[in-house]
């Protein structure tokens, strides 16, 4: 689960060291009232009585400023702010144990995918729910990734839809704050059936095979690899506030804890300002839909439409819409379904048309096929993945097509047709892939852009401009203006 908490600033305290330098003047226009027996009490003792001892005076705001002032560490805060804003190693993201906040965005979880080791999967936003959407989106679906407010836990037991998880079913507790949208990422992708998951996520599958839930769940937060790709945006400012964010949420636990002990009658609760969210995942396995929820002990179960146009996506939606109608009526929502890119298809099937194209380039040369080469010289082919060589010896003579040029009536005209169907189809695939190539360069691109820290850069300047006395004179204009 992941906390999104409102940053508040306290104002310094101000102090006067020589309260008679200073003449006090209120604001309003009352008089203030001097209290009864003022000198006696607050002043000086008495001139009549030089022996009378002052009375003590009791003021805890002065005593908690003067224990918070012993309490601070005389120390120069300069290294330790060089320090903080300087740029980060290499491993530092790596070797961090804890788990920063993840937004919901389709491209950071299409490159965490990529640099996970995931390449035949995309990530698609949904805006709707419904069959009509189902439609669109690219076949197969390997499972839904949904982010909703987090208003406290309201599931039932239902222990009869939440057996324990079967070998079939790969599924990991959350067991650390903010690693939700891994969790629910992984949920997915370890169920996803013809997907290679690269070196690093098949050992960790097989490391984790027998493992159950909570282990799994331990065993993810313990792995660096995957920890450091859910870390790769954050910065070390960032990794130092989620620190700090850990620290107060303890602290403010232990308070609780006590005033809950000393607590003599109950108390009206206050609303929570702070806003939480939490990712789940639900994906299709042995004819039923999960509903993979990390904060659970054991996975949801809801059964598949048995009608021919019904499909797991209908059931996931089902559960989707009952829980948004669980929550109360302003929450936000997210929807991304983990998708089959289609990238690899069109390229097998462009290298099939090129190849059809050659044999129908030799068998009917004296018609005047064109040589599809010419069109595809070697450098064009390799952007595609491809080669003369591979094209020629990588690919299989359909039959069909082998029947139709040896058919009788399989004449010039009928050659020509086909070679310029050949060619259209080429022509088309070939959009789709450069235009699917550009998409993909365009998200890491932007993901490789957002690691760059700018922080140390905008430190370094505006230190700068502080040693160059230009800050000083910015603020005196300002105060001037103003």
């Amino acid at each position: 689960m992941e906390t999104s908490q409102e940053n508040t600033a306290t104002s310094p305290t101000s102090r006067i060291t020589d309260d008679s330098q200073y003449t006090s003047m209120r604001r309003s226009s009352r008089t203030k009232k001097v209290p009864a027996k003022y000198d006696e009490e607050y002043i000086i003792p008495n001139a009549m009585a030089p022996g009378r001892p002052a009375i003590k005076q009791d003021r805890p705001k002065r005593k908690a400023a003067q224990a918070a002032t012993q309490n601070i560490v005389p120390e120069d805060s300069g290294p330790i702010l060089e320090d903080v804003l300087s740029h980060m190693s290499p491993n530092e993201r790596r070797e961090y144990d804890g788990w920063v906040e993840l937004e919901s965005d389709p491209g950071f979880f299409g490159a965490m995918l990529r640099e996970l080791g995931v390449r035949q999967c995309m990530i698609q936003e949904i805006y709707s729910l419904g069959p009509e959407t189902w439609k669109e989106l690219p076949q197969p679906v390997y499972g839904l990734i949904f982010l909703f407010e987090y208003e406290g836990d309201d599931e039932s037991s239902n222990t009869e839809n939440r057996p324990d998880c079967s070998n079939y079913l790969w599924f990991a507790n959350q067991t650390t704050a903010n690693a939700c949208a891994t969790v629910a990422l992984m949920n997915i992708i370890m169920n996803a059936r013809g997907v290679e998951l690269g070196p690093d996520l098949n050992a960790f599958k097989s490391c984790t095979y027998n493992s159950p839930p909570p282990i799994r769940g331990h065993m993810l937060d313990r792995e660096d690899f995957i920890r450091g790709v859910h870390n790769s945006l954050a910065r070390r400012i960032d990794l130092i506030a989620e620190d700090l964010a850990l620290d107060n949420k303890y602290e403010e636990s232990q308070k609780k804890r006590k005033a809950h002990k000393r607590a003599t009658k109950p108390k009206r609760k206050k609303p929570n300002a702070d806003t939480s969210y939490h990712y789940i995942a639900y994906v299709p396995n042995s004819d039923k839909v999960w509903e993979l929820d990390g904060l659970q002990t054991k996975p949801l179960s809801r059964p598949i439409p048995q009608s021919a146009e019904g499909s797991w996506l209908d059931a996931a939606g089902e559960a989707i819409q009952e829980r948004m109608m669980r929550n109360s009526e302003f929450s936000s929502y997210n929807l991304l379904a983990i998708c089959r890119s289609p990238l690899k298809e069109r390229t097998h099937d462009l290298g099939r048309s090129l190849f059809n194209s050659r044999q129908l380039y030799k068998h009917e040369r004296e018609f005047g096929i064109p040589d599809p080469f010419e069109a595809f010289p070697d450098d064009r082919l390799r952007r595609l993945g491809f080669s003369h060589h591979s094209i020629d010896n990588g690919f299989w003579t359909d039959m069909s097509f082998k029947a139709t040029m040896d058919e009788p009536g399989f004449d010039n005209a009928r050659a020509l047709a086909l070679a310029k169907k050949f060619e259209s189809e080429r022509d088309e695939l070939e959009a789709l892939i450069i235009a699917e190539q550009e998409s993909i360069n365009e998200m890491m691109e932007r993901y490789r852009s957002r690691q760059r820290d700018f922080t140390p850069a905008i430190h370094q300047w505006v230190r700068t401009l502080a040693e160059k006395g230009v800050l000083r004179e910015l603020i005196q204009e300002i105060d001037r203006e103003s």
